[in-house]
């Protein structure tokens, strides 16, 4: 396998993707580097449904090793112990931005997994897997609606940085981890010392600025050694199914979720789904309780949206 190699500048240090040399036998896999601060990312995705699957099984974890700064674990366990905080909320910021990504329905497991090689002390590992987790996804043969780019911004006597070193942010007045594809924001994190929002708008618009380089440098890698994308079955609800939800309670649906009161919003969309269940098992007797779920979470979903974006709307009447 030939090794490919893209380079964004974006901040003072250039983040550079690197496929082809680790982790061959992964659906996909980079190496990410900024500084001396290298981090392995894959991604893997099995090819059958597991029995009884009813949701999308994707984990992500995120590992900082001790011999990552060339040192051994401290303490009278010399090994690595359970995730710390910055691993697991690390994790759920490479979680949450690429999880919408994957197509509705698609229920194989998949996993992403970071470990951190080398740590220079200076540039932050957390972006890198972010990055790694996008440019691996994308370069697999796993379906995804990516690449997205990740930077953190900050600024510093009042100048905004992309991706400060930990001294900067020490002296920061504003800390936002920005994720996004070529043109709009995917997920925003972070916080700030009381800044103007004007000020906070330029930081989101300095950072997409960074983060279309990044995606166009992950664009370039999968087109220099990008897998076709696999066959896959989505689990989504049967055309069958919506169509007797639809005759059996369309027009009753908003009724039922619009109601001041929780509990009887709760009873109302309970009676309502008992009598969609009992419509579709006398058409398909042997329709899964899944399928049924399908057909009837999509009408309520239709109902919130069409409320939300026409009338402007809560559940419990307050408006947007």
């Amino acid at each position: 396998m030939s090794i490919h190699t893209v380079t964004s500048q974006v901040g003072s240090n250039p983040i550079t993707i690197e496929s082809g040399k680790l982790a061959k036998l992964a659906d996909g896999s980079v190496t990410v580097r900024c500084g001396d601060t290298v981090v392995l990312v894959t991604a893997v995705s099995q090819t059958k449904i597991r029995e009884g699957q009813t949701w999308f099984p994707m984990s992500v974890e995120y590992k900082e090793k001790a011999a990552a700064a060339g040192v051994f674990p401290g303490g009278y366990f010399k090994r690595e112990g359970r995730p710390t905080e910055k691993e697991i909320l690390t994790c759920r910021m490479t979680d949450r931005p690429l999880r919408p990504l994957f197509p509705k329905g698609y229920l194989y497991d998949t996993q992403i997994v970071a470990l951190m090689l080398a740590a220079d002390g200076d540039n932050d590992a957390d972006i890198l897997a972010m990055n790694g987790a996008s440019a691996a996804l994308s370069i697999s043969d796993i379906p995804f609606a990516g690449p997205v780019g990740a930077v953190r911004v900050g600024r510093v006597e009042g100048e905004f940085v992309i991706n400060p070193t930990f001294e900067q942010r020490g002296e920061s007045d504003l800390d936002i981890v920005y994720v996004g594809n070529k043109t709009d924001v995917v997920m925003i994190e972070g916080a700030a010392d009381e800044i103007p929002e004007a000020e906070f708008v330029k930081a989101l618009r300095f950072a997409q600025e960074s983060v279309t380089k990044l995606v166009e440098a992950q664009e370039e890698l999968v087109a220099q050694c990008g897998k076709p994308t696999r066959e896959y079955e989505l689990s989504v609800a049967m055309p069958e199914h919506l169509e007797i939800a639809y005759r059996v309670a369309g027009d009753r649906i908003e009724d039922a979720i619009y109601q001041p009161s929780k509990v009887e919003r709760q009873k109302a969309v309970g009676a309502l789904r008992d009598e969609v269940e009992a419509a579709i098992k006398e058409s398909d007797e042997e329709v899964s309780d899944f399928a049924i779920e399908q057909a009837f979470e999509y009408l309520q979903k239709k109902a919130f949206r069409i409320s939300i974006l026409e009338k402007g709307k809560r559940a419990d009447g307050r408006g947007v």
